[in-house]
């Protein structure tokens, strides 16, 4: 299990690399991030909801 220090130490750098190639991450997206890294939902339910995410945009 990941301590929120470290979700947030690798979300800042996830969220970098994703500016340099001209993306980002909603706060809705940066919470479903958070949520399966810190093990609050399951990788199934973190694919569904980012599926269902995009499909909303």
């Amino acid at each position: 299990m990941r301590t929120l220090d470290q979700v947030e130490t690798a979300l800042r750098s996830a969220k970098a690399s994703l500016a340099v190639e001209g993306l980002s991450l909603n706060s809705k997206q940066e919470q479903l991030v958070k949520d399966q890294l810190l093990g609050r939902i399951s990788h199934e339910a973190f694919m569904e909801k980012a599926l269902e995410m995009s499909l909303n945009e």
